[in-house]
């Protein structure tokens, strides 16, 4: 039951991080979170169709399949988690911008469902292969479900926790947790495309398994939360960094873009 407690509370959690994230900027920003539902309804489809394909898309591409479709989707949600900073940072410096609404939701969608996907298809696979195939429903279908009720609760708790923070601080605050989450997800990339031999295999940096280990339960919610590797390699170091510069240069540039438009403002007053 630990384990299935473990490893739900892992991918709900990664997953709430960004729904919550997003129904905060997106507030704040002034939209509201429609988007939420038809994200939720993308995704589980996603998941339920990835899920029971599993096999015929693990053996495309010579058998790399899985790793692509992986490293497919953190690269896509990472990019357009970088946009949505951009969009925030805009109207974090000129509170008079208005958001494009439709623009907005489209990176919302975009990001949830395949992160729905993704965490939702790894659910369904586990309990599946863990409870059902192994006639093991109740202890792995509990262990779920408290898992699950605990990311939940946690998703619950930082959403609100977010929403009390005033809007500017709010937009800051949500732009610092999506460049540390597309980070982490474009490190987690770069592990499925050196599993595929698109990227070379390299030697470990690091290795803090004796200090914390990624099994543990601090792992795996250090691995949830900013994409935490005990032993990472410098292709993941690489392109952690880089999604941070991606991000920094798309919230540099709209903090330029808006100073530009408010000394307009100015001068025009």
């Amino acid at each position: 039951m630990t384990d299935a407690v473990i490893i739900v509370l892992r991918e709900v959690l990664e997953a709430m991080l960004l729904i919550c994230l997003l129904m905060a900027s997106s507030t704040a920003m002034g939209v509201r979170v429609k988007w939420l539902v038809a994200s939720l309804v993308i995704g589980m489809i996603g998941a339920s169709l990835y899920g029971v394909n599993l096999e015929t898309v693990s053996m495309a591409f010579a058998g790399f399949g899985q790793e692509l479709v992986n490293s497919g989707l953190l690269i896509a949600i990472a990019l357009l988690l970088a946009a949505h900073n951009f969009l925030a940072t805009r109207k974090m410096i000129d509170s008079d911008y208005t958001t494009p609404v439709l623009l907005l939701q489209f990176l919302c969608i975009g990001i949830v469902s395949m992160a729905v996907t993704r965490e939702g298809a790894e659910i369904y696979l586990y309990l599946y292969a863990y409870g059902v195939l192994a006639d093991n429903m109740n202890s792995v279908f509990s262990g779920g479900a408290i898992g699950m009720g605990v990311g939940l609760s946690f998703g619950t708790f930082f959403y609100y926790g977010l929403s009390a923070l005033k809007s500017r601080r709010r937009l800051l605050v949500c732009c610092v947790l999506s460049l540390v989450l597309a980070a982490g997800m474009m490190g987690q990339a770069a592990f499925y495309l050196s599993q595929a031999d698109i990227l070379p295999s390299q030697f470990t940096l690091w290795d803090t398994s004796g200090v914390v280990a990624e099994s543990s339960l601090i792992g795996e919610l250090l691995h949830a939360a900013i994409g935490y590797e005990a032993s990472p390699t410098l292709t993941q170091a690489f392109l952690y960094l880089g999604s941070i510069l991606i991000s920094l240069l798309a919230m540099l540039l709209a903090w330029w873009i808006a100073r530009q438009r408010v000394a307009v403002k100015k001068e025009s007053c």
